[in-house]
């Protein structure tokens, strides 16, 4: 009975493979093991690379397959467990032998191992080792810039400016004339007294609007449009101050109530304005120049006072007046912009700082260099 039981199940099985053999895909019989390519690592490791015919099997040929080989243990060592089955799609055409050339793209971003490039058109940039190297295809010299860790902080495109944007300006204030006025009879001097260089700053807070007009493979015209806030900070020398009068302004040693000399700490006189600027620059590319700009400002005062502080004291004494200083200043301006260094900048008041006959005939300077 036993032996009957053990010939019957042998039958059943020959008769299931024979069903199963049936079923199988011509694609997947004889045919196919003409059309695939195995190839076997050991015992327990083998590659098949399936085709629909021969000619499409020649097509392996045109890739790189130890790229791909080596692409592929990257991404086993950048799996953490131990026994993974790992499903994955990607394209072969990143390891074709000979790749079409992008060089006519227009626009693509590029990241590898090395850095990241960007193309726009005819400009690229491209980071590499922390730094960054511009160009402009459309140059005919093939110019480009490279920018190191030391560049500014903001660099302007080629395209507007250098000028544009935010800007803040920190300098020194002197004297471009300083004509004294005679007064009393007899007559006496009435001048300005000298200025602390140091103590003496001038600071303008603005933005700068600008609209390029011309254009060159070397150089570019843009007309720049500014408005800011600034001061005159003047620190007087020699223990003066200024004072003033029912019909001027003038300049006398420190005195108390009593008339007795006191020696000042400080002595600081000081004139806001809000300004308005038109200056028409040029930019050059590639140069240690990088921008001459010069035109004209004008500017309106908003308040004027003087603090004094008495030596071995504490106590601050304002005289927030106007002492006869002209609402209205205008003047020329110049800038130099040179590459890896701040801007530096002049500025020269064409009128007097005080009214016609309420004080010196002096007109200010001032000069320092652009933070950014």
């Amino acid at each position: 009975m036993k032996i009957n039981f053990i010939a019957l199940f042998v039958i059943l099985l020959s008769l299931t493979q024979v069903w199963a053999g049936n079923d199988v895909k011509p694609s997947l019989n004889k045919g196919s093991l003409n059309d695939s390519i195995i190839v076997r690592f050991g015992n327990k490791t083998r590659m098949v690379i399936y085709g629909e015919n021969k000619k499409e099997l020649e097509k392996i040929l045109k890739y790189d397959l130890n790229a791909l080989l080596k692409d592929l243990k990257v991404r086993l060592d950048s799996t953490q467990q131990d026994t993974t089955l790992i499903v994955e799609e990607f394209s072969g055409n990143d390891y074709l032998k000979n790749k079409p050339d992008l060089g006519d793209d227009k626009n693509y971003v590029r990241i590898g191992g090395r850095g990241l490039r960007i193309k726009n058109g005819n400009k690229s940039v491209t980071i590499e080792q922390g730094t960054v190297t511009t160009s402009d295809d459309s140059d005919t010299n093939g110019s480009f810039e490279r920018i190191g860790r030391a560049a500014k902080m903001y660099v302007p495109s080629w395209g507007s400016s250098p000028r544009k944007g935010f800007n803040v300006s920190l300098g020194l204030n002197s004297y471009g004339s300083n004509t004294p006025m005679m007064t009393g009879s007899p007559s006496t001097e009435n001048a300005m007294p000298d200025l602390k260089p140091w103590g003496s700053r001038y600071i303008s807070l603005g933005y700068v609007a600008s609209t390029t007009v011309a254009t060159g493979q070397k150089a570019r015209l843009h007309l720049d449009f500014g408005i800011d806030f600034s001061w005159y900070n003047l620190m007087f020398q020699d223990n003066m101050k200024i004072v003033k009068s029912q019909d001027m302004a003038f300049f006398e040693p420190a005195k108390d109530d009593s008339g007795n000399l006191v020696y000042l700490k400080k002595s600081k006189f000081t004139v806001p304005y809000v300004n308005l600027s038109f200056m028409p620059t040029i930019s050059f590319r590639k140069s240690f120049i990088s921008h001459v700009s010069a035109g004209a400002y004008g500017g309106y005062r908003i308040g004027s006072y003087s603090k004094t502080i008495q030596e071995g004291s504490k106590d601050k004494k304002f005289n927030r007046t106007n002492f006869f200083v002209n609402d209205l200043r205008y003047g020329l301006g110049f800038e130099l912009g040179i590459r890896r260094f701040p801007d530096l900048f002049v500025n020269y008041d064409l009128n007097n700082l005080y009214e016609t006959n309420r004080g010196p005939a002096v007109k200010m300077l001032s000069f320092g260099i652009k933070l950014f």
